[in-house]
């Protein structure tokens, strides 16, 4: 991979941060549906609503759901190396090392996650997810005000992503503690599907605001484009 002035290039392909930054976004949003489509149109669906990851099931879905969110991993890294690169010396320099550091450390547990299935590796998909869904608000947070020249419009969508991503976590935090509670009752089984049956009633809540926080993390990243957008159209 070489460094560009306005992106890289990456065998013969050229990516400028313009585009780095939009398929950083597009690559989850698309990504997490299809999965989830593909998942219950071909019947193995428990019910729903579902957790996100219940899609990367034996079978197609599965292929999606980790070549996906693994290649979405690697391009957030890289995103938030070149969101560093092109808008440290527009922001705040310690807020924009500290974004970084967040930026990779969220885009690699996303590439762990992506192959750590909650069917055959719960705690460690518990952990990375944990750890993508915390660490992308933090990063989206720190991102946030370390520009304090961003574009407008961004900084208005960033603020409403931030707000649903921060309801939807707290309503699904909540609703896995009333989960663990009810394990106390059911016990925890070998197998992973019983279990999520047996908790249903929490995932009902919990599966739907987790789609929430998706979406938000989703139009956190989106809002990032207005100023990349804005960088691009000034080099012209």
């Amino acid at each position: 991979m070489k460094i560009l002035d306005n992106g890289v290039m990456i065998g013969s392909i050229r990516l400028s941060d313009l585009q780095i930054a939009r398929i950083s976004w597009l690559l989850p949003a698309i990504t997490v549906p299809i999965a989830m489509i593909v998942h219950l149109a071909l019947g193995n669906g428990r019910t729903f609503p579902i957790f996100i990851s219940e899609s990367d099931y034996p079978g197609p879905e599965r292929w999606i759901f980790t070549i996906g969110l693994c290649a979405a991993g690697l391009i957030q890294m890289l995103f938030a190396y070149r969101m560093w690169t092109t808008m440290k010396h527009k922001g705040r320099r310690k807020l924009m090392h500290l974004t970084l550091i967040c930026g990779l450390f969220t885009g690699g547990n996303l590439v762990v996650m992506s192959f750590a299935d909650m069917y055959d590796h719960l705690t460690l998909h518990v952990l990375t997810a944990s750890n993508v869904f915390q660490g992308g608000m933090l990063w989206a947070l720190l991102a946030h005000f370390s520009l304090p020249n961003a574009n407008k419009k961004g900084r208005t969508v960033r603020q409403w992503s931030m707000l649903i991503s921060l309801v939807s976590y707290v309503v699904m935090t909540q609703s896995i503690i009333r989960a663990v509670k009810d394990l106390e009752k059911y016990g925890l089984e070998q197998d992973t599907i019983f279990t999520l049956n047996s908790i249903q009633s929490a995932i009902d809540v919990a599966a739907i605001a987790e789609y929430g926080l998706f979406i938000g993390l989703v139009v956190a990243l989106y809002s990032f484009e207005f100023d990349f957008r804005e960088s691009s159209d000034a080099s012209k």
